[in-house]
């Protein structure tokens, strides 16, 4: 007699196989995106970005663009995260970065039953298609997500094209240091690994610092001179209220005697940009710092990008 146990069992399977399907067990997560709190300012700038704002209920101190964030609530910094204080909104979803945290509140959001998404970032344009993909399946903003991209793709492309025209005629690029002076705490130049790196080199820049140290570090005036940057960038605006090119430069004397600061070619970027993942601005700043490294090159730049 022939044996019908191995077909009966593979029915069995497919049969059970289509029945979690269709009840979405085994289908793409979908998650309840009604009460949305969101940590990292790259996170929360896509999600407005893709028409989604409405759903923010609120999000963490280093989200404050755009405008409109300012007037939700504010629940800590997106690595030290309350559970108190968010499950008090009642949200639904938590959406962050794999670097939010602390895990304890992670977990404890989860089994009150907030369904929590942490996204994996590092700091590249391909990152950044990825987050806003993500984040487009999750909120169903599929053909948003796209022109979004589509628009920071654009801005990244003019970019490269006017890096690669000045080197073709330099035989060089333009070496540019990023410099972190926020508070009370000693000035620190960005090397490779961080955030301000990547928007450097997405500009066009060469970042003389990251072959010589990976993350934040404060040199000697003898290595900044070393370094010789043509072009320096800060943060400023609402992230260092108060800092300005000049001002830096009083703070830092030796930047002084640098090429960028001999000609003047100190520009400040929004600092909460580089926070939480890299986000939809990206593509605009980078532009903008490509025609201060590029186009302006003879000229002093004290503008905010």
């Amino acid at each position: 007699m022939k044996d019908m146990t191995k077909p009966v069992v593979r029915l069995m399977t497919s049969v059970l196989a289509g029945a979690l399907l269709a009840n979405g067990a085994l289908a793409e997560e979908e998650y309840d995106t009604k009460r949305i709190v969101s940590a990292g300012n790259g996170v929360t700038e896509i999600i407005y970005a893709l028409g989604a704002g409405d759903r923010v209920v609120a999000v963490d101190q280093t989200s404050t663009w755009p405008e409109a964030v300012n007037k939700l609530p504010h629940l800590g910094y997106h690595r030290q995260l309350s559970a108190e204080g968010i499950l008090a909104l009642q949200p639904t979803l938590l959406i962050g970065t794999q670097d939010m945290g602390p895990p304890a509140t992670l977990a404890q959001l989860e089994s009150a039953g907030v369904e929590v998404e942490a996204l994996s970032i590092d700091f590249s344009a391909q990152s950044i298609e990825k987050q806003i993909k993500s984040l487009a399946d999750i909120l169903d903003r599929e053909a948003e997500g796209e022109a979004l991209w589509a628009t920071i793709e654009d801005s990244l492309g003019a970019a490269r094209a006017m890096a690669a025209s000045y080197e073709q005629k330099h035989q060089k690029k333009v070496p540019v240091l990023f410099v972190l002076a926020m508070g009370g705490r000693a000035p620190s130049i960005a090397g490779e690994g961080t955030a301000a790196n990547a928007v450097i080199a997405l500009a066009g820049g060469y970042n003389p610092a990251a072959e010589q140290f990976h993350g934040y570090k404060a040199l000697s005036n003898e290595a900044l001179l070393l370094l010789a940057p043509e072009v320096i960038v800060f943060p400023g605006s609402t992230s260092n209220p108060g800092m300005t090119p000049e001002r830096l430069l009083e703070r830092m004397p030796a930047l002084k005697q640098t090429p960028a600061g001999r000609h003047g070619r100190v520009v400040a970027i929004d600092g909460n940009m580089l926070l939480g993942g890299l986000g939809p601005r990206t593509g605009e700043v980078a532009l903008s710092l490509a025609k201060t490294f590029y186009s302006e090159e003879d000229k002093a730049s004290s503008n905010e990008s």
